[in-house]
């Protein structure tokens, strides 16, 4: 993969190679605009008196961030979704019983 990267409010667009139904793109490309990497999609149409133009549909191609300043959460090396907290602080509730028991010195063995 090429670690090019384009200027701010410069961009590429690119033959579709992979086109196989209309409803794809001819066109696929990057482009840069505040400081933000968008996808570019573009397909070419003809107006009704005949004239050719393309059609642009440009996404964020960067993951969007959620806001995460309310979620209270304890992290073990996996991201744990808050709505199962109570369900991880009962497992490792259960796991910390176990391993007293297991730990204990009075197992005559």
């Amino acid at each position: 993969m090429s670690d090019f990267k384009h200027k701010e409010m410069e961009g590429s667009l690119f033959e579709n190679n992979y086109k196989e139904r209309d409803s794809h793109p001819d066109y696929t490309g990057k482009i840069v605009f505040n400081d933000t990497n968008y996808s570019i999609a573009a397909w070419k149409n003809t107006t009704k008196s005949g004239g050719e133009y393309l059609k642009l549909k440009v996404s964020e191609t960067e993951p969007k961030r959620h806001n995460t300043e309310n979620k209270t959460y304890q992290s073990v090396g996996e991201r744990i979704p808050s709505k199962h907290m109570k369900e991880y602080e009962k497992s490792k509730k259960d796991i910390n019983q176990i391993e007293k028991i297991f730990n204990d010195e009075d197992i005559p063995f």
